[in-house]
């Protein structure tokens, strides 16, 4: 249980990071943007993981989760403007 969200963690914030290496490098947004809805597919593992084994999530925690959401959304507005 806690190992699935660790991993989907993990791969949100990799997919994170080579997404803003792609934007930064001028990649093309197709590549940018399939990273990205990975990355929300990542994000939508942890949620049901966290509903699928009824877990207690701290406030705090789940304020967690939607900074990544806001991260996420961040970096698709960035690339909506740039291309």
């Amino acid at each position: 249980m806690g190992s699935t969200i660790e991993r989907a963690r993990e791969a949100f914030l990799a997919a994170i990071a080579e997404a803003k290496e792609l934007q930064a490098s001028g990649a093309a947004a197709d590549a940018i943007q399939d990273l990205l809805q990975d990355a929300r597919e990542l994000l939508d593992i942890i949620d049901d993981e966290i509903a699928l084994h009824r877990l207690s999530v701290p406030e705090w925690a789940r304020g967690g989760i939607e900074r990544l959401r806001g991260r996420l959304a961040a970096l698709e507005s960035g690339l909506v403007t740039r291309h």
